[in-house]
């Protein structure tokens, strides 16, 4: 008698099998998705850290002087610029510091809002870092009515107009503020200078997709440098650079900053208006394929101690 495996004992058998497998896969890949998670937040957390410690030592390298300082340097007062001197007095020269642009922000169908913070530029008054949100970078979101912004500048030793673009993050050695400063201050070609007898408040909606420093405060002394990559393979992004109004000190010329930065994945539905600020699952982003979104909000404070 011949012995062996009835059909139905075949069939269980490949059943098992394939069931076994279909498991052995669904944890590789589980495995495989939380692992990708867990570095995509040490990644986040990483590079936050290393922002924070960059805008520090920038700030700490920065002059202590009030930055209400300025309003006499670049708005002196005579007839025409009076006004002007006393809004910048008024306003504690607070936007030669810190500037926003906001814009009506869609991702994935989802309006987030006609406010939400597009790109700005936070000037220290040793580096200024221009920062284009994560939103310019995800393929489900729509930025209305701007473009991201870029810079536009003069470098020295060299000739010729000096141009950078689709950044996420730019550092500039610029000690006098003149990104800042040249926004605020609104370059009129046609009359070769700055509008100075103009009020100093900015509408920033208003505020141009260009930078441009190349006109009235001298080239720059450093290569702008890229703090996160614009390329394919960098996920993150700034979505938010947030500047209190800096503290002066009332018995000593120092000045006291406190900052907060939103970095995050450009995928996943990323919202910063959200209470909380969240990302959407994978199924509620239009079953994209991606299996990892994370956002974190950095907050410093630190004093300006340079000359």
């Amino acid at each position: 008698m011949k012995k062996g495996f009835t059909l139905i004992e075949l069939t269980l058998s490949l059943v098992f099998i394939g069931v076994l497998s279909v498991a052995v896969v669904l944890m590789i890949n589980n495995t495989i998705s939380s692992y990708r998670r867990g570095m995509t937040l040490n990644q986040i957390n990483t590079m936050g850290m290393d922002l924070v410690d960059d805008m520090r030592s920038a700030v700490m390298n920065s002059s202590s002087d009030r930055v209400s300082s300025l309003c006499a340097t670049y708005y002196p007062n005579n007839v025409n610029e009076g006004k002007a001197r006393k809004d910048c007095l008024a306003d504690g020269a607070y936007q030669f510091v810190s500037l926003t642009k906001t814009a009506r922000v869609t991702v994935n169908g989802e309006d987030l809002g006609a406010a939400v913070p597009v790109y700005g530029v936070f000037c220290t008054g040793s580096y200024s870092y221009i920062w284009n949100s994560g939103y310019f970078f995800d393929p489900e979101a729509t930025v209305s009515g701007v473009g991201r912004a870029s810079l536009k500048y003069a470098l020295a030793g060299s000739s010729g107009e000096q141009r950078a673009e689709n950044f996420k993050l730019l550092k500039v050695r610029d000690d006098s503020r003149s990104v800042c400063v040249a926004a605020v201050r609104k370059y009129q070609p046609e009359d070769g200078g700055y509008v100075v007898d103009e009020y100093y408040t900015l509408d920033f909606d208003g505020l141009d997709n260009e930078l441009d420093i190349m006109n009235g405060y001298g080239a720059l002394a450093e290569e702008p440098v890229e703090l996160i990559t614009s390329d394919k393979n960098s996920d993150l992004a700034v979505y938010d650079i947030e500047v209190a109004q800096p503290a002066e000190s009332t018995t000593q010329d120092n000045m006291l900053y406190s900052v907060a930065f939103i970095l995050g994945t450009t995928k996943g539905g990323v919202n910063i208006r959200a209470n909380g600020k969240s990302c959407k699952t994978p199924a509620e982003y239009g079953g994209s394929n991606f299996d990892y979104c994370a956002i974190n909000k950095f907050n410093f404070a630190v004093q300006a101690n340079g000359d």
